[in-house]
């Protein structure tokens, strides 16, 4: 008997592998069939054990192999892989997953090596692997855009073409050098001056800020008494005790309600980068509780839900640093970090994670921290948000408690707490233009705030200036928002469809179309990165 594949697949990937399945067996068919019609092999088995929808090509090979291979047998089953990937993508959008946010170059690339792939006749991944040092998985990952391989291991992709296609091999030598030299060398250049960009963002952060006077915060939050800045602890259980990070295992301490107490820094992500005073930190979740590899798309709960509150609420979160240093490793609390910014993004290994960007407080801010920990209180989060890319008014960083009445018994307004403020140099000329274009008019509601002075309007960056998503500041990058709505799509909950219909995240409800004006066209492109940041799949909007 042969022996039967499990399903390791969830949902619609299941259903349509059972299908296949019960075609195959009614047939007596065999995987050989299919991949002696130049199928690969490897898709053939991840599309009967449910891990991944066949490719169209895949699926002509299985229909013709072990079907009647009959054009409407063919339609049957091409409607039927549709209605599957419709439901994959429905659940992808219910649980915010987004695809792959990679550099233009990159897709570039992609884009050229399937064209290249299709001249040399399609053949199966897994015949060329046999004429290279490449895996058929690998190969799939090159022509399926997940990765881009190094120079070396482009060269062996051009070798096991070549002994495919002999008579081709000096054209083949030729196209290589020019993927070397071109297409991969922009692809490569293009990622690697993004993280420098990100390096040099970490050396540029503004210093002497104003002192800064910490309202009360939840217990658990900001630094923990009697402990230093720079103390070490030998191990996970020393740190637990002393209550700096109080979880044995877990990365992030905290909860979604009051925010993150804590992470460890250890480069358990392969995709963390750690610079010092900015660390782009992966989340928590995804992995084999079996392997310990990631297995799965990370979910916006628990630890990177409370990260997520820390981002809003602007508290600050302890970080601790794996540390090792010839025989010795040891953990070391490395003081106060603010969460400024988060969004998703698909990892090397496939799957969608969620990114934190968190910035060390200045020594100021670290001071008047330790200063006031004994005034902690278990009320509501008292921090203001912070604004860090954002044009948000200065008045709208209060605490939120309220003063003592005045002497003529008015009360006296809000509590103010001082933030330090990390901003982006913008042109406010830019800003200007597009409030003015609008009447200073919300683009989404059509609300025009009068205050004294005049008119009050926000300019909204579609795309954030700073680290790590560089956003132009140009007018088709500015929206023209009231307060309330600024901050309700910076934090993705609108989002906005390529047709300016605008949806709540909250239950998918289109609010109205977002207006443009004759000198404002917003950037298509720019909206989508914005619905892809927040979890919105690429190539579909919200409905």
């Amino acid at each position: 008997m042969a022996r039967r594949l499990p399903l390791s697949g969830t949902g619609p990937l299941v259903s349509f592998a059972r299908e296949l399945r019960e075609l195959k067996e009614r047939s007596r068919g065999t995987v050989e069939t299919v991949v002696a019609r130049g199928a690969s092999r490897t898709a053939v088995y991840a599309a009967l054990n449910g891990s991944r929808l066949p490719s169209a090509k895949n699926l002509d090979a299985m229909v013709e192999a072990w079907g009647s291979g009959s054009e409407l047998e063919r339609r049957q089953w091409h409607d039927l892989r549709r209605s599957a990937e419709e439901d994959l993508a429905e659940a992808a959008r219910r649980e915010g997953a987004a695809t792959a946010g990679r550099t233009p170059e990159e897709e570039d690339f992609t884009r050229a090596l399937r064209g290249l792939w299709s001249k040399v006749g399609d053949p199966s991944t897994e015949r060329v692997a046999r004429h290279c040092d490449l895996s058929a998985r690998t190969l799939d990952s090159y022509l399926d855009g997940r990765t881009v391989p190094t120079e070396s291991r482009l060269r062996e992709l051009f070798d096991g073409l070549s002994a495919l296609r002999p008579d081709d091999s000096a054209w083949l030598a030729a196209t290589r050098d020019t993927f070397i030299g071109e297409v991969l060398f922009r692809a490569q250049t293009a990622r690697q001056e993004e993280r420098a960009r990100v390096r040099e963002l970490a050396t540029a952060l503004p210093e002497g800020q104003a002192p800064v006077e910490f309202g009360p915060l939840p217990d658990g939050i900001g630094p923990v008494p009697g402990v230093r800045l720079g103390q070490e602890f030998d191990n996970r259980r020393t740190l637990s005790h002393a209550g700096v990070h109080r979880p044995l295992q877990a990365g992030i301490c905290g909860l979604r309600e009051l925010g993150a107490e804590s992470i460890v820094v250890s480069g358990g992500y392969e995709d963390d980068e750690d610079l010092g005073d900015v660390i782009l930190y992966t989340g928590e979740g995804g992995r084999s509780p079996r392997t310990g590899q990631p297995a799965r798309n990370q979910q916006l709960t628990r630890g990177n839900a409370a990260l997520a509150t820390s981002a809003a609420t602007g508290a600050p979160v302890r970080v601790v640093r794996g540390v090792t240093t010839g025989t010795r490793s040891f953990y070391r609390y490395d003081g106060l970090f603010r969460v400024e910014d988060l969004w998703s993004e698909t990892s090397s290994g496939g799957f969608l994670v969620w990114r934190f960007r968190l910035v060390a407080l200045p020594p100021v801010e670290q001071a008047a921290a330790v200063a006031r920990v004994s005034d902690r209180v278990t009320a509501q989060v008292a921090v203001p948000v912070a604004a860090t890319v954002t044009d948000r008014a200065a008045d709208r960083l209060a605490d939120r408690g309220t003063a003592p009445a005045d002497e003529d018994g008015r009360e006296a307004g809000p509590v103010r707490s001082a933030t330090s403020v990390v901003r982006v140099v913008r042109n406010t000329a830019i800003a200007t233009h597009v409030k003015r274009a609008h009447d200073y008019t919300c683009q989404l509601c059509g609300v025009r705030m009068e205050v004294p002075g005049g008119a009050y309007a926000e300019a909204a960056h579609i795309t954030p200036l700073g680290s790590p998503h560089y956003g132009s500041d140009t007018v088709d990058n500015v929206l023209c928002l009231c307060a309330n709505h600024h901050v309700l799509f910076d934090f993705g909950m609108l989002v906005v469809n390529d047709d300016l219909t605008v949806v709540s995240r909250g239950d998918s409800s289109v609010l109205g179309r977002l207006r443009e004006a004759p000198d404002h066209v917003v950037d298509r492109k720019r909206l989508a990165e914005h619905r892809l940041r927040h979890g919105v799949p690429r190539h579909e909007g919200m409905r």
